[in-house]
């Protein structure tokens, strides 16, 4: 097995392209070729079938593409730490991130981090809580923040920063110049939710449950895949919803709308950090970490 076939493989499945896949290796297209057969004979079939326009992974092709991606990762991986005992922070940190952390709260930390350590390119893929979890637990991310607590024995997680979910109505609303309302007037009006999946609706069915409140019943107008999606249609007069305030808060700020209480309900949250148990880290992951505990009376 050679290495570099495993580096060409990978960026013609990227790519989908044998010529593509050439220029970004700088390579020949022969050469490209040249690779692929060689990996396709260690491994004794077909990985990718070639057509007109682009290549398509065969069913063993795919599970190659999973695993070589994990052991040029940890290759890399493997390179920077050696580099950087010699002094320098130098490499990639993967960060995956559910809505809230990734759009609200970690952009002003990582500045502050990139700061610290130019070297590190960050890379941070933002989706909803359950696909981060996943991602962490396949490693395809070093570290994943999320805004439900998790039950998989395999991770562990550590709260960072206590969020709450609040009311939001547009300025014009009744509701707009009280403190709060009951549950039972949340209940008349129509609702803008997150989608399944979201740490946000999670949070918010199980305190609704906890009331007796069957989330089915709730009179939801609209299902939409992101938090700020979600305030603007509030803005916009669709409804009234429940968000985290650290989205909000400059809504808020600049009258766009309205926050609000629950009257008797308590919709704090944690925001996590989770890795897995017995994880390696890196040195760029372990200096993230401790960059972390170091801002924690800053957040």
């Amino acid at each position: 097995m050679n290495f570099s076939w495993l580096l060409t493989f990978n960026m013609v499945v990227e790519k989908k392209s044998l010529t593509k896949a050439a220029q970004a290796l700088h390579l020949t297209q022969p050469a490209v070729s040249k690779h692929l057969r060689s990996l396709e004979q260690y491994y004794g079939t077909t990985l990718v079938h070639r057509t007109t326009r682009d290549i398509e992974l065969t069913e063993a092709g795919k599970v190659v593409y999973h695993y070589s991606k994990q052991v040029v990762g940890l290759l890399q991986k493997s390179r920077e730490e050696v580099k950087n005992i010699a002094g320098c922070v130098k490499g990639e940190l993967l960060i995956g991130a559910s809505t809230i952390p990734g759009e609200y709260l970690l952009p002003h930390l990582l500045g502050r981090f990139q700061q610290l350590y130019p070297e590190v390119k960050v890379k941070m893929e933002i989706a909803d809580s359950e696909v981060i979890v996943r991602k962490v637990l396949a490693n395809e991310v070093e570290v994943g923040f999320v805004g439900v607590p998790v039950t998989n024995r395999a991770l562990q997680e550590e709260l960072v920063y206590e969020d709450e979910l609040v009311v939001i109505v547009p300025r014009n609303h009744r509701f707009a110049g009280r403190q709060e309302i009951t549950l039972e007037e949340l209940l008349t009006e129509p609702l803008l939710v997150r989608e399944k999946g979201s740490g946000t609706r999670r949070v918010i069915e199980g305190r609704l449950a906890e009331q007796g409140v069957d989330p089915r019943s709730l009179k939801v107008k609209l299902e939409l895949g992101s938090t700020e999606a979600v305030i603007n249609a509030v803005i916009a007069g669709l409804g009234i919803s429940l968000v985290s305030r650290l989205a909000a808060q400059l809504h808020a700020d600049s009258g766009e709308l309205a926050c609000l209480r629950l009257k008797g309900l308590s919709f704090k949250r944690g925001l996590f950090l989770i890795t897995r148990k017995h994880q390696h880290k890196s040195l760029i992951l372990e200096k993230f970490l401790s960059f972390l505990k170091s801002q924690q009376h800053k957040l």
